[in-house]
């Protein structure tokens, strides 16, 4: 595992196991919590149980982790807005089962094109479904204009998706899940997405609308985020959102199966207080303004020229 890859605030630690010759069961710790890969016996493919504190939270041909997976990954900081083309899933299917199964005589897992076990529903599908719905827009759009809005969206990658759960809405039809807000993090950099704001149940399906971010129009945003040319050309505008609505009216199935596979209730976008809240200063970077480093890598400025107390009253 890549430790430069490694977006929890907590190191994994493989303890040493051993196991002859064949019965492989491998603990480690990650941070104040232990996690265990065990193998079951099948009969057809390879068959293992993952475990955290001595709790079951994964068996072959379940869709997703269990709720204590998410939590922990919440626990120890993972933002699905921070951290581009990660989730809890991925998290736990790339890096942690590699990890504790590099020893291992024989995979522990029967892994797909996604490096995921078969069925499991994360990201990386929704990326795939987005990417074929980019691909299907070429066939609607035809001419110059839609050449362009097909480039811009090719530019535009799905980096992340964010539920806003919301404790006040009410469950869906099926009671899984509140028909609440969702977010699409499309962009090359991190620093320049374009956000779609829509709903995360299919049966609330409406208007998808870019988060606004300045006073610029909708085309140059998409354009000056995908690192083109931000003069639309005649029609564009229409046409972008067109095509917007068609993109992600493709997406709400896809998107509908995974926020089942999430637990209702942990909430996964914070506000500037809450990420800096219980966070330490671990370097200070001098300039203007000066910058506090914490240990999440956030960053911070520092007001230089701080307003007297008496200003607001104090002593």
């Amino acid at each position: 595992m890549a430790l430069d890859a490694w977006i929890l605030n907590a190191p994994l630690k493989v303890l040493r196991q051993e196991d002859h010759p064949y019965r492989e069961t491998t603990l480690a710790t990650l941070g104040r919590h232990e996690l265990g890969l065990c193998r079951r016996v099948t009969t057809s493919q390879p068959g293992c149980e993952l475990f955290l504190d001595g709790r079951s939270i994964f068996l072959p041909g379940a869709a997703a982790p269990e709720r204590a997976w998410f939590e922990l990954c919440r626990e120890l900081g993972y933002e699905p807005a921070r951290h581009w083309d990660w989730d809890p899933a991925l998290i736990l299917f790339q890096q942690v089962v590699p990890a504790l199964a590099s020893d291992w005589h024989e995979p522990p897992l029967t892994l797909n094109s996604q490096g995921l076990p078969d069925g499991v529903l994360s990201l990386a599908g929704l990326r795939q479904s987005f990417a074929e719905a980019v691909a299907g827009l070429r066939r609607e759009h035809p001419g110059p204009v839609g050449a362009k809005v097909v480039e811009t969206f090719e530019w535009l990658p799905l980096r992340a998706v964010v539920f806003h759960d919301d404790a006040q809405l009410p469950l869906d039809f099926e009671g899984t899940g509140p028909c609440g807000r969702v977010s699409l993090w499309l962009g090359i950099h991190h620093d320049r997405p374009v956000v779609l704001e829509g709903q995360s149940a299919a049966s609330a399906s409406g208007r998808w609308t870019a988060e606004p971010v300045d006073a610029r129009g909708p085309a140059e945003v998409f354009l000056t985020a995908a690192g083109l040319d931000p003069e639309p050309p005649k029609g564009f505008e229409a046409a972008l959102q067109n095509a917007l609505q068609r993109l992600c009216h493709w997406m709400e199935g896809p998107l509908d199966a995974y926020r089942r596979t999430y637990p209702v209730g942990i909430s996964w976008h914070h506000g500037r207080r809450e990420r800096l809240l219980g966070r330490t200063i671990v370097d200070v970077r001098a300039g203007d303004p000066p910058r506090l480093v914490l240990d999440d890598g956030t960053e911070i400025t520092i007001d230089s020229d701080p307003v007297p107390s008496w200003e607001h009253g104090g002593i």
